[in-house]
């Protein structure tokens, strides 16, 4: 019996690498004694269950938080065969347990009865030990792995033999390899699933679930018009490899949505929760209600909404007089102006001196004529003196040296990245009179029209369900929503970037791509694969999808479907000036000319009045 306690912590301890065991016994209290004692040398935390007093136990198979436990059971007790089926209803046999299940009857048949219909999955660490404990105080195991790829998916208990072990009363030690099991994980024994069909589920909204199958998988197998069904047909052909490296068949089952009316049930997700499909074809988000029932496995894709506008353009948007002021502060232009004016002051000073018998400018001419230098125009009198002209020379450089800053900075200005809308966040753009139309995709859909922050639902309220458009311009086709926001500028459309940059590299130019302006409809995030966290493929799923993300055949898929990124060249195209920028120019010129007119006029009534004196007086 001493045999077989140092079997027991040689197999936990230094083949499964556990310091946790419960021990399903039958066992006297001699042994039980001994065992507590070797197994509290060997720093292992035990706990002992008799099988002949009370049928456990699941309180204690359950009721844990330890990674993995191992469980010794020996067979040969009463109820041994009840606690088996026990953990065979409750899937017990899973990653989560080492279970190491002891027999001292030879021959495999008993083996075979005890799991020909256990539910045993790829995942199963279940060694089954036959005994032969010889009367010398030596005793040989014969090991064998059991596990079944998927019963459920027609799969039959798979028996190898492993290795021959030989106790003595204080240590164990390995006889013989009977396979080449102990070369490799598990996993690595078990990954190929040749002949099992996995259960796939899917979401396909372009075409009604009715088509048949053949015309639907033909639809995923295509490459064209990737705006349709994005992340399904992404998922459905970046999960070919994995259906190669598995050596299985996928069976699929369609789905009009990713989820239910909430956010657990229904659609693809409820396929998974309720066990009707082993794997999900299309991604999810993972979020803290779905963190209950699924785990992520590794990252899919970016996913992005977005609210996409061009600058709202009109005369009424580029009414401001300072347009062309803001190259200079006010102090600059008043320094400058009171120049001109000392300058005319003396130009003025300078042709009295210059021209005592012959005509000379008044003092508002030569200012005018200063204002003229100032504004690169020339002059048609200049002085005849030496000091005269250096100061008239230092004016004409000012007034370049002015000119060619201002022009400038106008230039850098009209040729610069197109001014950004005020409008930058959800909120401004829900009290905002601009248009807005929605991509009917049900992620989208389903998050404008029932989700509970704030800023979204606000936009809910004002932009559809109190909008006076029919519906049919609120839930637009990403295609049409595109070309309609390039043709009408503060036209609003929101939908996924994946989706909608498509059409946008497609149908704008690159410049018009420089003036559109993005609103993140919600926080950017990573969409990943999933599955049921009891899923026993969980893990061979994950290495085989680690496998293809660092050969870079994920990648190659990602990067073909999902467009999250637009390139601006600003550079290449004339610049128009518009309205909105030319508006105060003209503004200026008709007020000039008005002022002109009104002192025209006032000037021509002055001269009538003095004519009309001098008349009379003779």
């Amino acid at each position: 019996m001493w045999e077989l306690h140092s079997f027991i912590l040689y197999n936990i301890l230094h083949m499964a690498k556990i310091n946790h065991v419960l021990v399903l016994h039958c066992w006297s209290g001699e042994s039980l004694a001994h065992f507590a004692l070797v197994a509290n040398t060997g720093n292992v935390f035990t706990q002992f269950e008799d099988l002949n007093t009370k049928t456990p136990l699941e309180d204690q198979l359950l009721s844990h938080s330890i990674l993995r436990l191992g469980v010794f059971m020996d067979s040969n007790c009463g109820q041994s065969e009840t606690v088996l089926q026990m953990a065979s209803d409750r899937k017990l046999f899973s990653h989560r347990y080492h279970w190491l299940i002891y027999d001292r009857l030879p021959g495999l048949s008993r083996m075979e009865t005890l799991f020909s219909r256990a539910q045993l999955f790829v995942d199963a660490d279940v060694t089954y030990a036959i005994g032969d404990l010889e009367p010398t105080s030596r005793a040989l195991f014969t090991l064998y792995d059991l596990h079944n790829k998927g019963r459920q998916l027609g799969g039959e208990l798979n028996i190898t033999v492993d290795q021959e072990i030989v106790c003595h009363e204080l240590e164990c030690r390995v006889q013989r390899y009977l396979s080449d099991l102990h070369t490799r994980d598990r996993l690595q024994h078990r990954k190929s699933l040749t002949g099992m069909i996995m259960r796939a589920t899917a979401a396909v909204n372009s075409m009604p679930l009715n088509t048949s199958q053949e015309i639907i998988l033909s639809f995923m197998e295509t490459r064209d018009r990737i705006h349709l069904d994005t992340y399904a047909r992404l998922g459905y052909q970046s999960r070919q490899p994995l259906r190669e490296m598995l050596d299985c068949k996928f069976e699929y089952m369609f789905r009009d949505r990713w989820t239910g009316d909430g956010n657990v049930s229904g659609g693809m997700i409820g396929d998974l929760i309720t066990e009707a499909a082993d794997l999900s074809i299309a991604p999810f988000i993972y979020s803290f209600d779905r963190a209950l029932f699924i785990k992520p496995l590794t990252k899919f894709s970016i996913f992005r909404d977005v609210c996409m506008f061009r600058n709202p353009r009109s005369v009424s948007a580029g009414l401001s007089a300072t347009e062309f002021l803001q190259p200079f502060s006010g102090g600059v232009w008043l320094a400058f102006g009171l120049l001109l004016i000392v300058a005319g002051c003396m130009l003025w000073a300078t042709f009295r001196m210059e021209r005592l018998s012959e005509w000379r400018p008044s003092l508002l001419t030569s200012c005018l004529i200063s204002f003229g230098a100032g504004c690169i125009q020339g002059a048609w009198l200049t002085p005849r003196s030496l000091s005269g002209r250096m100061a008239f020379y230092a004016l004409m450089l000012t007034s370049f040296l002015m000119y060619n800053y201002y022009t400038s900075i106008v230039v850098s200005k009209l040729l610069g990245r197109p001014a950004k809308s005020s409008i930058r966040t959800l909120q401004q753009l829900a009290d905002s009179s601009l248009q807005v139309a929605i991509e009917p995709t049900p992620y989208t859909l389903v998050y404008v029209t029932t989700s509970d922050q704030p800023d979204v639902h606000s936009l809910y309220l004002n932009k559809v369900a109190g909008s006076k458009q029919s519906p049919d311009h609120i839930w637009m086709s990403t295609e049409e929503g595109v070309k309609r926001m390039r043709d009408n500028a503060g036209f609003v459309y929101i939908a996924g970037a994946a989706t909608a940059y498509e059409f946008v590299r497609k149908y704008f130019l690159p410049h018009q791509i420089c003036e559109l302006n993005e609103i993140p409809l919600r926080d950017a995030s990573h969409t990943h694969t999933v599955v049921l966290k009891s899923c026993p493929y969980a893990e061979l799923f994950r290495l085989n999808e680690l496998r293809m993300l660092e050969t870079g055949i994920h990648f190659k898929h990602e990067r073909y479907w999902m467009r999250t990124k637009l390139h601006c060249y600003q550079h290449n195209h004339s610049v128009a000036v518009g309205l909105e920028y030319a508006t105060p120019l003209f503004i200026l010129l008709l007020g000039s000319i008005v002022l002109c007119v009104g002192l025209l006029g006032l000037e021509v009534l002055w001269h009538r009045h003095r004519h009309g004196h001098t008349a009379l007086r003779h």
